[in-house]
C-alpha cells in the first residue's frame, strides 16, 4: 500500500463517493453542473469512479489474497472504472433517478429555469409578456 495514494487518491474517492450519493439524494447539487459539460451524466458516474479511488490503494493487498477475493475484487475494480468512464458519456434513462429524468423532460419541453429565465429576452417580450420596444430591447 503506497501511502501516496492512501493520502491522495483515497480522500479525493471518498469525497466523490459521498457527494455523488448526496446529489443522487438531492442533498449536495454542486456536482450536477458538469453534466453540461459532458454528454452523458458525470454526477451519476462519480459514485462508481469515486468507489473505484477509494479502493485502489488497497489493491496490492487485496490482489494478493487468496483466488476468490482477488478475482472479485479484480471484476468490481474493473467494472467500477469502467462503468464510471462510460458514464461520463452516457447514462441509460433507467439508470437516472426520478428527479433527474422529470427535470430532463423540462428542460426538453423548455419549462427549465434556463428557458423561462431567457425566453422573454430572446422572444424580445417584458415581464408582462408584452412586446418590447426597440430601445427596451437593447437594455440588458
Amino acid at each position: 500500500m503506497s501511502l501516496l495514494l492512501l493520502l491522495t487518491i483515497f480522500p479525493l474517492g471518498v469525497f466523490l463517493f459521498w457527494a455523488s450519493l448526496s446529489m443522487i439524494r438531492q442533498e449536495w447539487m454542486y456536482l450536477i453542473v458538469g453534466d453540461a459539460f459532458m454528454p452523458g451524466k458525470p454526477s451519476l458516474a462519480m459514485l462508481p469512479l469515486g468507489f473505484w479511488m477509494a479502493t485502489m490503494p488497497f489493491g496490492n493487498i487485496l490482489l494478493d489474497a487468496p483466488e476468490p477475493i482477488s478475482g472479485i475484487f479484480a471484476l468490481l475494480s474493473t467494472g467500477c472504472l469502467a462503468f464510471g468512464l462510460l458514464g461520463c458519456l452516457y447514462v441509460p434513462r433507467f439508470l437516472q433517478p426520478r428527479w433527474m429524468k422529470e427535470s430532463d423532460d423540462r428542460i426538453k419541453r423548455g419549462e427549465g429555469l434556463h428557458a423561462t429565465t431567457y425566453r422573454r429576452r430572446v422572444l424580445g417580450q417584458g415581464p408582462d409578456d408584452k412586446p418590447l420596444t426597440p430601445d427596451e430591447r437593447k437594455t440588458p
